[in-house]
């Protein structure tokens, strides 16, 4: 069963957009409270020297030092100048650290240190930042089961309730997203189940083969208990396991629960409420996800082939013989295939220019390559 998606609302302007995240990230930090996931980093800090001053100098460095390093590890920059208003504030990040030890060698002090960074907060004051500052808007592939009301496990899911929810918040930050609609052509129910419910390479291979920057995977589920046995009252509860994973490589890059409790008479409509209820607690962690997936993408050694209408997998052994041939290429994947639409991953490091000017009006299984659009390091090729 597939329902009507919602319509996309009007777009605001950036400035807009930009300062209703933080508000929203403003107001949820209010209420994270000890559910933070905390990420424990090591770090060694030298202060010239001793005694308690230098000791406390010693251990504000390493405190900057493992913002770097974190920051780093999360953004892929390596100039800090951006992040400065996070900088400013390590003590927001790192609520607190264990003295592991403390070194006097003549004039100078060293210690080391295990700091304890709240990574929640830390990765939305990143989106905020980097978010306006994105080379493009992030494309974002929804597949996401709804299983609710008893009847759900053996009757089959609906894809409409979660991906509305989702749809409505994305969209709202003009990113492209794509839903359960745009794949019915390429995939069957069960493929589609199987890369929710199974194991993780089924998921990642159908994130690379899809096409789009950022692609979010999942399931809703709803369990249904009586109020009190002499009542017809039910309460609801719902719970949402999403994966977000990286187009490009099919890396999961976060993994976000929420769950939520209606109370009705009626379980499929409590059920439906309850899970947009949880669906809602996730929208804003689904938008800082996506925005840290897009600051790993770019690899300048990786060109995504889009080919359309290759009609015969023969057409597409011919191409990557032809792909193979080039210099510069070393290895290809075949991503994805169907007689209307198949794509490629080839390592490759020369330039894109080169690249289409060597394929066009190549010959391959009696038809001309024709390149219909080329940007960045994907490139778009059809037959005539």
């Amino acid at each position: 069963m597939f329902r009507s998606k919602a319509t996309s609302p009007p777009v605001p302007s950036g400035r807009i957009v930009l300062l209703s995240l933080c508000i929203i990230i403003a107001g949820l930090d209010a209420a994270q409270g000890e559910e933070d996931l905390l990420l424990t980093v090591r770090m060694r800090g030298i202060a010239d020297g001793v005694g308690l001053t230098s000791r406390k100098v010693a251990i504000e460095q390493a405190q900057q030092r493992i913002m770097e390093e974190v920051l780093q590890s999360m953004t892929h920059a390596t100039d800090m100048t951006l992040f400065k208003p996070i900088l400013r504030q390590t003590s927001r990040y790192i609520p607190r650290y264990d003295l592991l030890r403390t070194d006097i060698t003549g004039e100078t002090t060293e210690v080391e240190i295990d700091a304890h960074v709240l990574e929640k907060p830390l990765r939305r004051d990143i989106a905020a930042i980097m978010l306006p500052r994105l080379p493009r808007k992030p494309s974002v592939q929804l597949l996401i089961a709804d299983y609710i009301g008893p009847a759900a496990a053996s009757g089959g899911p609906t894809f409409d309730i979660a991906e509305t929810v989702l749809r409505k918040a994305l969209e709202e930050f003009e990113f492209t997203v794509r839903g359960i609609q745009d794949i019915l052509d390429h995939y069957d129910m069960a493929q589609l189940l199987e890369i929710i419910q199974g194991e993780m390479d089924a998921t990642a291979s159908f994130a690379r083969a899809n096409g789009e920057d950022v692609v979010i995977v999942g399931a809703v589920t709803t369990i249904h208990e009586s109020l009190a046995a002499d009542s017809n009252m039910l309460t609801n509860r719902a719970r949402i396991t999403l994966r977000i994973l990286s187009g490009t490589d099919g890396k999961a890059r976060d993994t976000l629960v929420a769950e939520a409790a209606v109370q009705s008479v009626d379980p499929v409509e409590g059920g439906t409420q309850a899970a947009q209820d949880a669906c809602g607690k996730l929208t804003t962690d689904c938008i800082v996800g996506v925005v840290i997936a897009m600051l790993g993408l770019e690899d300048e050694s990786r060109v995504i082939f889009r080919v359309e209408g290759p009609n015969s997998p023969e057409t597409m052994t011919e191409l990557e013989g032809m792909l193979r041939a080039i210099p510069g290429v070393s290895e290809i994947e075949s991503l994805f295939y169907s007689p209307t639409l198949a794509r490629l991953a080839v390592d490759y490091g020369g330039t894109m220019a080169y690249l289409s000017d060597l394929l066009a009006g190549r010959p391959v299984n009696g038809r001309k390559i024709e390149i219909a659009r080329c940007v960045q390091r994907e490139i778009t090729i059809r037959f005539k």
